[in-house]
């Protein structure tokens, strides 16, 4: 058999074969175009799996390098006082000469005790952001005088109140006045100077507010819900209407009263109804505690833009990375808005009362201080006995032997 008679006979058999098990030549050929069709869509799902994971991680680094510029968008909003190692804060002394405050810093037998996770800020209230200071008292007199004390590792927020009359004796002054004149005499520094000295304890930075700031603040959170009696709302609506007339005034009484920014400050600064300065600083902490409470209802992202209003609100010497911890990190991470607070002067270590034809709160310091250090350090530990104003009581004639729990609100 020649040659082309064999090719014939083996293409005959091929395609008999392949008519047995059922392919053809077109078959043979589809089958080929689909294999490389499938080669094609695995290759297209590969591209599109490897797109959206990129577009994914786009999205996340874009959000990550967001959050990074917000977050300095956010902290370059505070107004930084003497943050700089190569500023030093100067006050004016009482004989008119400006002194390094730093030089004046009391020489003590005991050390002021530290506790790593504690941290102190003092928090200060005026009514106007001027700077101009002066050894007449004619600046800015604080009304809002609040220690708080914050616990990172407990994650706990601790608040001390101190009565604006409460007489102590300011670094560099001979003679004592009222703890709130400490800002007209030298701005906030000597204030803060002012408290370490009069309890024995160490703050790490002072942040003040406006008080018509305040009411911007209070508004970002939707307002705060206080207790209100219908004197409360009396005298407030007076405040309001002083501040403008067409400003809505309270309506309201009762608990869980609900105010404004407006009127939650006129009703923080009620002071000749009840007690005194004592139930003021209630009211002032009472807004506070509120103000934090509908802070922490807050979603994350309407924490961050609440923040905006906030921090842009503030005056501060506190280091940017410690404002970035507490008040982006620490505060939204709280899972509770509880906060513990007591009151300054504690009864029965003050005689009050017109000396010299001013009343004023005299205050035995020494008495308090052993609460205070129980209070934020829970332990009490020796200190150097603070200076005490005229007529202050001695301290055999303090109440203290009070129990801490029956002084925490």
């Amino acid at each position: 058999m020649d040659n082309r008679n064999r090719n014939r006979n083996v293409q005959r058999h091929s395609e008999e074969e392949a008519s047995y098990y059922g392919f053809s030549k077109d078959v043979t050929k589809r089958s080929s175009k689909t294999k490389r069709k499938m080669k094609k869509l695995n290759h297209l799902k590969l591209r599109l799996i490897f797109g959206t994971v990129a577009a994914i991680l786009g999205v996340i680094i874009g959000l990550a390098i967001f959050g990074v510029w917000y977050k300095e968008y956010l902290l370059n909003q505070i107004t930084y006082e003497n943050t700089s190692p190569n500023e030093v804060a100067t006050i004016i002394d009482e004989f008119g000469n400006t002194v390094v405050l730093g030089d004046l810093t009391e020489n003590t037998k005991f050390s002021i005790y530290q506790d790593e996770p504690v941290k102190n800020f003092l928090l200060i209230g005026i009514d106007s952001r001027s700077k101009n200071y002066s050894k007449e008292g004619k600046g800015d007199r604080s009304d809002v005088i609040v220690v708080m004390s914050v616990d990172s590792k407990k994650g706990t927020i601790k608040l001390l109140s101190i009565a604006r009359d409460s007489y102590a004796y300011f670094p560099g002054y001979s003679k004592p006045h009222k703890i709130n004149a400490a800002m007209s005499y030298g701005g906030p520094a000597l204030l803060q100077a002012t408290v370490e000295n009069s309890l024995r304890i160490k703050i790490d930075g002072y942040a003040y507010v406006n008080f018509s700031h305040m009411a911007q603040i209070i508004d970002a959170v939707g307002g705060v819900y206080v207790n209100m009696t219908s004197g409360e709302k009396k005298v407030a609506n007076q405040y309001i209407r002083e501040l403008s007339k067409s400003a809505a005034l309270i309506q309201d009484t009762g608990n869980d009263t609900w105010l404004n920014g407006t009127q939650a400050v006129a009703y923080a600064r009620v002071r000749y109804v009840g007690n005194g300065d004592y139930e003021r600083m209630e009211r002032q902490i009472e807004v506070l505690r509120s103000l934090m409470s509908q802070y922490m209802k807050l979603s994350a992202t309407k924490k961050l833009a609440c923040m905006d209003d906030v921090l842009g609100a503030i005056v501060t010497n506190i280091d940017k990375k410690d404002v970035e911890k507490y008040a982006l990190d620490f505060l939204p991470s709280l899972k509770k808005a509880e906060m513990q607070y007591i009151q300054l002067p504690i009864d029965g270590c003050l005689n009050q009362g017109t000396y010299g034809g001013e009343w004023s709160m005299r205050v035995n310091w020494n008495a308090m201080i052993p609460y205070v250090q129980e209070f934020f350090y829970g332990e009490k530990y020796d200190f150097d006995p603070v200076k005490l104003p005229p007529k202050a009581p001695e301290l055999s004639d303090c109440k203290t032997d009070i129990p801490l729990e029956k002084l925490i609100h």
